[in-house]
């Protein structure tokens, strides 16, 4: 038996998250199906957990298979097969000890908020949001940087058993993007992206963090409010920013990643 790795891509919009469930259909299960399909039973472990709704641009899972597969021919086999929401990318064998959870040093997130007109077609991709002022945006994301207590920005009876995460990074750039070409120095950008990066993230967390960082943008008054309640440990908001916007964007192991 051998180890392998997959990393793939998936459409949280049609899917209840990612962690296999009953009675709902998760990524995991759609996985889970086409590795059945080709005699692979075991099911799979993922890296990072995504709540319904968001998206994943490199998510790895890994699951055990007898060894007279070829690796080429194991791809083409599951992407066959394979739900259209989800497109396997790579495949490739991981030692026996590697787990994609417990063996990751990091994790990216991006959010993805637009300024343009309302679209039924972006609607599952990004969250509409009038324009940000980039300025207070970051100013309120840097007080995420650092060892921090993240009680107030999970959701409650997620059964962690500590809330102590250690953000990397965490800022926001703006674009503009038309049908045609991407300029990050436009002077009428019309997305604003997020990006986190932290050592591992609470349910939700990600969420809440964009949510009162947009509303601490709003204004020099909101943004103070938000330094002083962040420092006593207090959210402006309990209403996470919707989950269409976010998405897994990497995970990092130290076997083949830097931080």
């Amino acid at each position: 038996m051998m180890k392998i790795a997959l990393k793939y891509s998936y459409d949280g919009s049609k899917f209840s998250g990612s962690q296999t469930q009953p009675n709902v259909q998760a990524v995991e299960d759609a996985i889970n199906e086409t590795l059945n399909h080709i005699g692979i039973y075991e099911p799979v472990l993922s890296g990072s957990r995504t709540d319904k709704g968001v998206h994943a641009l490199n998510q790895i899972s890994t699951v055990h298979c007898g060894d007279f597969w070829n690796l080429n021919r194991l791809k083409d086999q599951i992407s066959r097969h394979l739900s259209p929401y989800i497109n396997l990318k790579d495949i490739w064998i991981v030692d026996q000890d590697f787990h994609p959870r417990f063996s990751a040093v990091a994790r990216e997130y991006r959010y993805v908020i637009y300024h343009g007109d309302k679209s039924p077609f972006l609607s599952d991709f990004v969250y509409f949001y009038p324009n940000l002022d980039l300025k207070r945006l970051n100013l309120a994301l840097a007080c995420f940087i650092g060892k921090q207590d993240f009680k107030p920005y999970y959701k409650v009876g997620s059964g962690e058993k500590s809330t102590i995460r250690e953000i990397y990074k965490a800022y926001a750039y703006q674009i503009q993007k038309s049908a045609f070409s991407i300029n990050r120095y436009s002077d009428k950008p019309n997305l604003t992206i997020i990006k986190f990066r932290a050592n591992g993230f609470l349910r939700a967390q990600v969420r809440l963090m964009v949510a009162n960082a947009i509303k601490a943008a709003t204004s020099d008054e909101k943004l103070d409010e938000f330094i002083k309640l962040h420092k006593a440990q207090k959210p402006l908001t309990k209403m996470p920013a919707p989950p269409n916007g976010l998405y897994l964007k990497k995970v990092f192991f130290k076997a083949f990643n830097t931080i």
